[in-house]
């Protein structure tokens, strides 16, 4: 009988190996729950983000659904040529902001980040949110360390590690469509932004941040806006600190400790819950909620970003005929 030498051995062993992870990867595509289709289509979104040329963008967002439903890069592009993306998720924790623009930075240079910093007042999150913001991710160091940052007990990380653990009971659930979902990537065409067409009546709500006293930001989450700036300025970046329209009544206090954080560090801030007249906001028309906008009142706050953002510095791009035929897909289906 022929003696396998230990080279041989050493190589099949690798092998196998190599085989069992890339099934056991594909079982986990196949098997975990996609956000591929729809508004929230966090993966579709990602997917674009990844198939991006490499060093395209001007600018990123990252933050809660607040991002998401104001920001449309399209119509920024659109006023001025410059090019960004929106790398936010529902409630998205802050420690996942961090990773989602250490994610950004593999790939992208963008001068300036956006921090869209609703959720700086949380300091819990629920299972949903946290799967939201993970699974979207490719496998890597940064998502190791996201999981690590973000579920607080190890024997619960296994599920984010390997979520086969979490979804294997979906097998009754795929069809032959999501499968094929695995192999050919969906991608979305709006640049992180969620595009909603429903309008509900709402109330401006405009902040006096001098009638009321500041709210201390969590202690982790002021330890992970340092990280954040730590993070933006060692890639050469500027960071900017973002508010949306919200509802303002609640959180306040703390946005007024975020302001005193800014001016501490040397921060910009954008403040749109103080602009919204300036914006011309209609809350008959541009509202999809009492506090997230619609595509109708993110077309006027993306055209003030696209005229701050030149205000700031960033360049105007050259004519893109990718760019372009996104925008007339978006105004086809959204805007006549």
């Amino acid at each position: 009988m022929k003696t396998l030498t230990l080279r041989t051995k050493i190589f099949r062993s690798m092998a196998f190996l190599l085989i069992a992870i890339s099934l056991f990867s594909l079982t986990s595509y196949v098997l975990e729950r996609k956000t591929l289709t729809g508004a929230w289509n966090y993966m579709g979104k990602m997917n674009e983000f990844y198939d991006l040329p490499r060093d395209t963008m001007d600018y990123i967002c990252v933050g809660s659904s607040h991002a998401y439903c104001s920001i449309n890069p399209l119509e920024v592009w659109k006023n001025n040529g410059i090019k960004g993306f929106v790398l936010a998720t529902q409630q998205q924790p802050l420690r996942a902001s961090y990773h989602y623009i250490k994610e950004a930075f593999k790939t992208q240079s963008p001068k300036i980040v956006l921090l869209e910093a609703y959720m700086v007042f949380a300091d819990s999150h629920t299972e949903g949110v946290l799967y939201d913001a993970i699974d979207p991710l490719k496998p890597s160091w940064n998502k190791i360390e996201m999981i690590q940052d973000l579920v607080p007990e190890a024997n619960q990380r296994e599920a984010y590690y390997f979520n086969i653990l979490k979804y294997h009971t979906r097998w009754k659930d795929v069809d032959a469509n999501e499968i094929n979902n695995v192999f050919f990537a969906p991608k979305d065409y709006y640049k992180g932004f969620v595009a909603l067409n429903t309008c509900v009546q709402a109330v401006n709500q405009i902040p006096n941040y001098d009638m009321v006293e500041a709210t201390p930001i969590p202690a982790e989450n002021l330890s992970t806006l340092n990280d954040i700036l730590n993070l933006v300025e060692k890639n050469d970046a500027e960071l900017v600190i973002m508010l949306a329209p919200y509802d303002t009544g609640r959180f306040s206090g703390t946005m007024k400790s975020v302001y005193n954080w800014s001016r501490d560090n040397n921060v910009r801030v954008l403040d749109y819950t103080v602009l919204l007249d300036a914006l011309e906001i209609d809350p008959h028309t541009d509202y999809v909620d009492s506090s997230h906008l619609n595509v109708y009142g993110a077309a006027k706050l993306s055209k003030h970003l696209a005229g701050y953002l030149t205000t700031i510095g960033l360049p105007a791009n050259p004519k893109d005929t990718a760019w372009e035929a996104d925008y007339v897909r978006y105004k086809t289906k959204h805007l006549s």
